[in-house]
């Protein structure tokens, strides 16, 4: 695989039409803090006596993160075809977003975020304490697994996102924290 191919504009292009809705379904599912919080795991420990997720994963939050994903995916397919991809000097890889696609990227994003809690809590981090890379490519790397279910994704995408993730992730998580969505900058 040539660093173009990876780097390049038009997988750039592909990658973030592929990721809008896991962006949504990570970025939004906070915003269950406004709801009634009922957290998955129950408050129960785990055998090791720690919480299995702990208090920030919530039904209500993941609910909220895969119809969010669901509804800009779906949004996506209407908008696909007023979009100018015949400007394109090379025939593009846009996945075809619709509703189903939505919910099997969001579904990826809200399990990755779930599955790196539960290991978090193992290797004794607290809720809020960052665990640098990992908590930005999580769910990046469900969403894939998942999406990769109904639809054919390209490596290249994955490895273009692993590399600016991370930047977007922290930004919009401090602008979250500024606003008083988030109780953490990360």
């Amino acid at each position: 695989m040539a660093l173009m191919e990876i780097f390049g504009i038009f997988n750039l292009v592909e990658a973030f039409w592929f990721i809008i809705p896991a962006y949504a379904a990570n970025g939004l599912a906070p915003l269950s803090k406004f709801t009634r919080r009922t957290t998955i795991d129950k408050g129960k420990n785990w055998r090791d006596g720690r919480r299995i997720f702990g208090d920030g994963k919530t039904l209500e939050g993941s609910i909220i993160g895969i119809l969010m994903s669901v509804f800009i995916a779906g949004f996506m397919g209407l908008a696909f075809f007023f979009l100018p991809w015949d400007l394109s000097p090379i025939p593009m890889q846009i996945a075809p977003m619709g509703p189903l696609l939505g919910f099997m990227i969001g579904l990826g994003a809200i399990t990755g975020d779930i599955v790196k809690s539960f290991f978090k809590r193992r290797l004794g981090f607290e809720r809020g304490r960052s665990m640098p890379i990992v908590d930005q490519l999580d769910f990046i790397l469900f969403s894939f697994l998942f999406a990769a279910l109904v639809v054919p994704v390209k490596i290249s995408w994955l490895i273009m996102l692993a590399i600016v993730t991370p930047l977007f992730h922290l930004s919009a998580n401090y602008m979250a924290y500024l606003l008083g969505v988030k109780k953490e900058p990360w």
